[in-house]
């Protein structure tokens, strides 16, 4: 097959849908894991629900040229374990799963959030995260650590950020490459869970930014790092967020005179 192969999960909305729409104008052949049916942006839907025990990934006959993992959870009420099962955890395992089927030279994006920035604060609670084998034994991790909403949610965005710097060394061994990309908000359909969840952290990050995002614009990065433009660019977080990061670093580090 001489047409690129694109594997997105979460591609029936949000960023997915959008990152699929982008791929498909470069003449990608799309292939989405995803619960909901992506409709025509996809050449192939497997229905999965990422939060299922046990759920079975497919076999690929294609070779891969690129994976995004755009599935992701908002923070909601009781949904810490889920969180971190579906944000992290599934994250981890379809990239493991897929990793054998991916060509020389491929590409893996993954969304985290502006929510994982502070992963060095954390990194001790997020290795932790990272050092559970499955997830069948979420519940009492999040008990043990007292992980409350929004915690589950930053700490699994944390633990992306961190997984994706971690893995880069082995990767490049294998001519891969993997990175992040951290968006503030965007409107996407869960863009009301996280003001809900986060209140003033959220309005106040619209507030600074002027507005908040919109999917095709966090997907044209997206689309950057999956392409071979982005060869030399490994292990990086890209914090596509309307400037926020640097305009909250200004306002930490920098006082008038």
């Amino acid at each position: 097959m001489s047409q690129r192969h694109a594997v997105i999960t979460g591609a029936a909305s949000g960023i997915g849908a959008a990152t699929a729409k982008a791929l498909r104008r470069k003449g990608y052949w799309i292939t989405a894991l995803d619960l909901n049916d992506p409709g025509p942006l996809a050449d192939l839907w497997h229905p999965i629900d990422l939060d299922a025990r046990p759920y079975r990934l497919p076999e690929f006959d294609l070779p891969v040229d690129v994976l995004v993992n755009a599935a992701g959870l908002p923070p909601r009420p009781t949904t810490e374990a889920k969180v971190l099962r579906v944000n992290f955890l599934a994250l981890r395992r379809v990239t493991e799963h897929l990793l054998p089927h991916m060509k020389k030279g491929g590409a893996i994006v993954n969304v985290a959030s502006k929510a994982g920035a502070k992963w060095r604060e954390n990194i001790a609670q997020v290795k932790r995260l990272i050092g559970q084998a499955n997830d069948a034994c979420l519940d009492d991790f999040v008990s043990a650590e007292k992980i409350d909403t929004v915690r589950s949610y930053d700490l699994s965005k944390e633990a992306v950020v961190v997984w994706t710097k971690k893995m880069t060394a082995g990767l490049v061994e294998r001519g891969l490459r993997m990175n992040s990309v951290s968006p503030a908000a965007v409107e996407t359909p869960i863009l009301g869970d996280f003001t809900r969840a986060l209140g003033e952290r959220s309005t106040r990050g619209i507030e600074l930014t002027k507005r908040s995002g919109t999917p095709d614009e966090i997907a044209g990065v997206i689309a950057f790092l999956a392409s071979p433009s982005s060869e030399w660019v490994r292990g990086c977080n890209i914090e596509a967020d309307g400037g926020l990061t640097a305009i909250l670093d200004t306002e930490n580090t920098i006082r008038p005179d």
